[in-house]
């Protein structure tokens, strides 16, 4: 009896410290996604959001949404939920973010729980730690985008199928499979790489399953589910005619692509070069300055490569068991980057880490089997193990930068509306040429022109039109290279046939010129 006392104590201790140390490491993860969460001006992509979430009716929202010429006219479900949360919340930069921070901290829960299901405790705290401390899901979690909707739409799917994988005897899979079709049918009305995730799961399910039979009775509804977002993509201009929507076309090799997406997803955006002074200038110049920290990096991802390869091929009796949920979860990393792959290949469009949760997630699986032990290979398990620990810094270090380093920030739109506002007089006025208009009231500046829709071939006479014939005219414009190329014109020699410049002004991926009349 003493003996058994004295276990059940040991056992109880064991679990409380695990509880513990879990339970810091997620609020650790919720610490990260909160902190100065309005701290940073909304920028270009958040402010599309807030557009078009904004509207006096759900048919009105699907009616501007549909008449987008950009992607954005994909991801319908994403801005209804954004338009209701604003609806309870209101349109504070805390109260627009903290919904991609919940579902980003939702994130962290159903997969960690998904880990502890296949694996155990300690592939799952090790797994919660990465998610925890990722600087990519921290960056997305304070975005008010739809890419932490994404991910927790797809660790739910990962959760439900979960409950059929090998060495799962779970009751209730009806359940399981009609929250996963329910789950599935929404996603795809939030974006077409839940597509790319979606047929991932479905190879791998099928190179791993022991029962053809099950898989179709799987896989069958869940095809029936996705008919409704299929004919809503077929029925879109673009299935007939892709130079109907805009996307961004990538101008770099798709091995630069491949390599940043790795990047991105194993320390974030804002570890190495800044991606606002990657536009442009000397790519080579800038990267060599930061080559000390992205040495560090390939030293620590090449020594988890090795690890991750060791641990897949890892023959004891210990983590034998774990072989199908092993493969199952390489299959769908491979199955996934492929058809990422072909699809950026086939649509030239700009393959990003924000594109690429469907690999975020099998990655994230994946990365604790580096660190599977033998007894006779100590010290290559100590270097496994410490390579994963400094990935963890990393990811903290990029935190950092996102935090605190205003090289990192993206346009900032609070400080562009205090100026234009400031600026603005009875003979001078302000043109918004590119941008976000809907973001220059949001910060209180509702003096400057909306001039998205000028006619840049006569720009002159069109600016001198919407500013009334003023003496100045203040032009903005974001992104102005590729605004440029996308009109096919020239700011400075467009504004000269009747304007001379008398000074710009360079922001953050942001110019403003200051034209006075010849």
């Amino acid at each position: 009896m003493l003996l058994q006392r004295t276990s059940l104590e040991r056992i109880r201790a064991s679990n409380f410290k695990y509880y513990l140390i879990i339970g810091l490491t997620l609020a650790i993860g919720i610490f990260l996604r909160f902190f100065l969460l309005p701290d940073k001006s909304l920028w270009l992509d958040e402010g599309a959001s807030l557009y078009y979430s904004d509207g006096t009716s759900i048919q009105d929202i699907i009616a501007t949404i549909v008449n987008t010429d950009t992607g954005d006219r994909f991801q319908p479900f994403y801005y209804l939920v954004l338009h209701f949360w604003r609806q309870l919340f209101g349109s504070s930069e805390f109260a627009v973010r903290s919904l991609s921070a919940l579902l980003g901290i939702g994130t962290i829960v159903v997969l960690s729980t998904t880990a502890w299901q296949l694996y155990g405790r300690k592939h799952a705290l090790w797994l919660t730690l990465f998610l925890s401390f990722s600087a990519y899901g921290v960056y997305y979690s304070q975005q008010t985008r739809a890419y932490t909707l994404l991910l927790f739409l797809a660790s739910l799917q990962l959760y439900f199928l979960s409950q059929i994988l090998p060495q799962k005897n779970v009751r209730g899979t009806a359940i399981a499979q009609v929250l996963f079709c329910l789950t599935t049918a929404v996603g795809l009305f939030c974006s077409i790489f839940i597509g790319i995730y979606t047929l991932a799961l479905c190879i791998a399910h099928l190179l791993v399953s022991q029962n053809i039979k099950r898989w179709l009775q799987w896989w069958l509804p869940v095809a029936i589910a996705c008919v409704p977002a299929a004919i809503f993509y077929l029925a879109s201009p673009v299935a007939t005619d892709p130079t109907k929507v805009h996307v961004t076309p990538s101008n770099q090799s798709v091995i630069q692509n491949i390599a940043f997406v790795f990047y991105g997803l194993l320390v974030g955006e804002t570890y190495g070069p800044p991606i606002e002074q990657m536009r442009g200038g000397d790519r080579l110049q800038l990267i060599f300055n930061y080559l000390p920290v992205l040495l560090l990096f390939g030293l620590v991802a090449g020594i988890i490569v090795i690890g991750l390869v060791r641990g897949l091929k890892a023959r004891s009796p210990e983590y034998k068991q774990y072989r199908p949920i092993d493969n199952f979860f390489l299959i769908t990393f491979v199955s996934a980057f492929i058809i990422a792959l072909a699809f950026a290949i086939v649509t030239k469009f700009n393959w990003l880490p924000r594109h690429s949760f469907y690999i975020y997630i099998p990655l994230s699986f994946l990365l604790p089997i580096v660190l599977r032990f033998s007894p006779r290979k100590k010290t290559w398990e100590n270097l496994y193990r410490l390579a994963f620990i400094v990935l963890l810094l990393l990811n903290l270090y990029a935190n950092y930068n996102y935090y605190f380093e205003p090289r990192y920030q993206r346009e900032n739109y609070r400080e562009i509306a205090q100026y234009l506002s400031k600026n603005n007089s009875q003979d001078t006025k302000s043109v918004l040429l590119y941008g976000v208009p809907y973001l220059l009231p949001y910060y209180g500046d509702t003096l400057t022109i909306d001039g998205l829709g000028l006619d840049t071939t006569k720009l002159a006479a069109e600016v001198s039109r919407v500013t009334k014939n003023a003496n100045t005219a203040i032009i903005a414009i974001s992104d102005q290279a590729f605004w440029e190329k996308k009109r096919n014109f020239d700011l400075e020699s467009s504004m000269a046939k009747s304007y001379k410049l008398e000074s710009h002004l360079q922001l953050t991926n942001f110019d403003i010129y200051h034209y006075v009349k010849k």
